[in-house]
């Protein structure tokens, strides 16, 4: 693997990133932290009609209907049945804010320079991880959300949510 900056930043040596780390099937997965808006405990999903194979549904929170993610779809987990102990992280994805159906969201942890790497092991979905971070034992892969829809699914959604409402 190789060492690298997230984002390909220049970081001084001292710069942290913070990260909002969840797991999926005891894998770490996490999010930078300055993309969640907040994080919730599972509530009732609406399906979506037409959506992306990929968007579980739709939630109403405050007075906006966020699309929701599962993540078990996109990176090629088994599925399983939604409890209400599972979490949802709501993040803007630079395109429109979603959510993110994890099985449990562990907290927040400091991420130096020197414990980021970017890889390029092959994964089934590695365009979807910025990269990999190590954390004392811990391997935490960094989702991408920038990456997080191609045009299509972006379309295909967005006339989904159009419909929903038309």
């Amino acid at each position: 693997m190789e060492k690298t900056e997230p984002h390909g930043d220049t970081y001084s040596q001292y710069t942290i990133e913070q990260l909002v780390v969840f797991t999926l099937d005891n894998t770490l997965y996490a999010l930078p932290l300055n993309a969640v808006i907040q994080v919730i405990h599972a509530i009732a999903i609406k399906k979506l009609p037409k959506a992306p194979e990929f968007i579980s549904g739709i939630i109403n929170v405050r007075g906006s209907i966020i699309p929701v993610v599962d993540l078990r779809k996109r990176f090629s987990l088994p599925d399983r049945e939604i409890s209400l102990n599972d979490h949802l992280v709501i993040a803007d994805s630079g395109k429109r804010t979603i959510a993110l159906l994890a099985d449990e969201v562990t907290g927040i942890k400091d991420i130096a320079p020197g414990q980021f790497f970017n890889t390029r092991d092959p994964l089934p979905y590695a365009k979807y991880i910025r990269g990999v971070a190590k954390i004392q034992a811990d391997i935490i892969l960094i989702y991408d959300l920038e990456q997080f829809l191609s045009l299509d699914e972006e379309t295909e959604l967005e006339e989904a949510l159009k419909k929903r409402n038309g």
